[in-house]
C-alpha cells in the first residue's frame, strides 16, 4: 500500500487539502470532479509537460463521469505569465463555455500554476482552482499560499491577487525524469525550509549519501516542506509577517538574479544557495547566529553541488536590494538564522547593511 499523505490547510472558507502520492497522477481525474463538481475542466500546461504527462491526466479525467475536458498549451515557465497569454486563454475558456461551477486545472511548474491561478482567481469573478505542480520546487511548496500573478514588461509578478485553490495533488513520480542538476537546483528550496524550520530534514540532507537516497525520500522531502508552507499561510495569509521567513537567503538571491536581469546565469535555487550560506556566513562573524551553521550549509549544498559563492560585488547587488519588500523606511528586515532550524527577522538600518553583506569569500 502506497503512502497517501493529506495536509490540511486551515483557511476557514478557504480551506483546501494537498494530497501528495506516487502514481496520484493515474486516479486524481474522479477525485477532481467529486472535489469540484465541474461540469467542464481547462487543464492549462506547457510543452514539456504537456508531451510527457497530458495523455495520463487525460486518461484519469475521462474517468470522471460527465466531465468535458479541453488542453491549453501556453509556453514554458516564466514566458506564460504575460497579458498576451492571458489573454488568449480568456479567450479560449469562454469559447469552451466554462461557467461558475466548472474548474480550471494548473498542470506544470510554478510559473503555470501561478497563471492559471490568477486566470481562474478574475474568469467570471472567480472560478475553482486545481493545482497539479509538476516541478520540483512547485512541489516543495511554492504552489501553496494562494499568491496568484502575472508580469508585466521588467516586473515579476506585478499583476497579482490571492486566491486558494480548492486542491493540491502531488505525485512525486512527476519528478522521476528531471535531470541531476535540475533536481538539485530544485531542492535548494527544500534546504532553506529546513534551515528556518526543520533541523531533522536538515539531517536528511547531511547523511544522504547520493541522490538514490534522496529520491527515495523525495515524498517525505516534499511532504515536511508543504507542512511548513501550510503552516504559514495558515498563520500569515498576506505575507505580513512569520511568513516572511521564507525569505531566508532570498535577498542575495533576488538581487543576484535582478543584477543578471533573470538571464539564467544563475536559475533560482543557485542564487538562493549563495544567498543563503554568504548571509549565514556573515552572521556568524558578526554573532547574530550559532557558530558552525555556515560550514553546515556549505556541505549540503556542495554535496548537491550548487554554488555558494558569486563574482558580483557587495555594492552591485546593495544597488538591487534597495527595492526589497522588506525594506521599511530606512530599515530592512534581513532573515537570519539563530541555528539550523530556527529562523529570525533581524531588522537592520539600510546604511549598515554593507556589514551584513559580503561576497568575498576569504582564501
Amino acid at each position: 500500500m502506497m503512502h497517501m499523505a493529506n495536509i490540511h490547510v486551515n483557511l476557514d472558507l478557504d480551506s483546501y487539502d494537498i494530497l501528495i502520492e506516487r502514481g496520484l497522477i493515474h486516479k486524481v481525474g474522479p477525485m477532481i470532479k467529486e472535489l469540484t463538481d465541474a461540469d467542464k475542466v481547462v487543464v492549462i500546461t506547457e510543452d514539456s509537460v504537456g508531451k510527457q504527462y497530458a495523455a495520463k491526466l487525460n486518461k484519469t479525467l475521462h474517468a470522471a463521469k460527465n466531465l468535458s475536458i479541453r488542453f491549453i498549451t501556453v509556453p514554458e515557465g516564466e514566458a506564460c505569465k504575460t497579458l498576451r497569454v492571458l489573454s488568449a486563454v480568456y479567450e479560449a475558456i469562454a469559447n469552451f463555455g466554462l461557467d461558475r461551477g466548472d474548474a480550471i486545472i494548473g498542470f506544470g511548474g510554478g510559473a503555470v500554476g501561478n497563471m492559471a491561478g490568477f486566470a481562474a482567481a478574475t474568469y467570471l469573478g472567480g472560478i475553482q482552482y486545481i493545482h497539479i505542480p509538476t516541478s520540483l520546487t512547485a512541489q516543495l511548496g511554492t504552489a501553496i499560499g494562494g499568491n496568484v500573478s502575472i508580469d508585466m514588461p521588467g516586473s515579476k509578478n506585478l499583476v497579482s491577487s490571492i486566491a486558494q485553490p480548492r486542491g493540491i495533488f502531488i505525485d512525486p513520480d512527476l519528478l522521476a525524469t528531471l535531470p541531476k542538476a535540475e533536481f538539485h537546483k530544485g531542492l535548494a528550496e527544500a534546504v532553506k525550509i529546513a534551515c528556518i524550520q526543520d533541523k531533522d530534514l536538515f539531517i536528511i540532507f547531511e547523511q544522504a549519501k547520493n541522490d538514490v537516497d534522496l529520491r527515495k525520500r523525495l515524498p517525505e522531502i516534499i511532504e515536511r516542506c508543504c507542512r511548513i508552507k501550510a503552516r504559514y499561510s495558515e498563520k500569515d495569509e498576506f505575507a505580513e509577517g512569520s511568513r516572511m521567513l521564507l525569505d531566508f537567503g532570498n535577498t542575495i538571491a533576488h538581487a543576484i538574479e535582478g543584477y543578471n536581469r533573470y538571464d539564467g546565469t544563475y536559475n533560482h535555487g543557485e542564487a538562493l544557495a549563495i544567498g543563503m550560506y554568504l548571509i549565514t556566513r556573515q552572521a556568524e562573524k558578526l554573532g547574530l547566529t550559532q557558530k558552525g551553521c555556515a560550514e553546515r550549509i556549505k556541505y549540503v549544498l556542495e554535496f548537491l553541488e550548487l554554488p555558494i559563492q558569486t563574482d558580483i560585488s557587495a555594492a552591485d547587488l546593495m544597488l538591487y536590494m534597495t527595492n526589497d519588500m522588506k525594506i521599511w523606511g530606512n530599515m530592512i528586515r534581513l532573515v537570519l538564522l539563530k541555528t539550523i532550524g530556527q529562523a529570525y527577522l533581524h531588522p537592520v538600518p539600510l546604511k549598515e547593511l554593507d556589514k551584513h553583506i559580503i561576497t568575498e569569500i576569504d582564501a
